[in-house]
């Protein structure tokens, strides 16, 4: 068995290094500023980036699906009584 020698540590994987703003749209915002009170939905961001529309309820953020009706075709977005634990963004639209 022979012995390599290297100046990076065995299993190295660098560190990402894109700035975190890239991963979110220019007009979010952070969470200090996020609604609380009112029942209208909006975008949510996970830290690795993904969306989901999500409302304040009950001390926590719920996610939400869109749900079409099939009589009138009206679109409304129904919580589907996920929990989203960590939105460190959020957006209007």
């Amino acid at each position: 068995m022979a012995i390599r020698y290297s100046d990076k540590p065995y299993g190295y994987s660098p560190q990402r290094t894109e700035d975190w703003r890239t991963r979110f749209p220019s007009n979010s915002r952070s969470m200090d500023s996020a609604p609380t009170m009112g029942g209208r939905p909006i975008k949510l961001f996970e830290p690795s980036g993904k969306a989901q529309w999500g409302i304040h309820h009950n001390g926590a953020w719920r996610g939400g699906e869109n749900f079409r009706d099939p009589f009138t075709g009206r679109a409304q977005l129904r919580m589907n009584g996920t929990l989203i634990s960590n939105p460190v963004r959020w957006a209007s639209s």
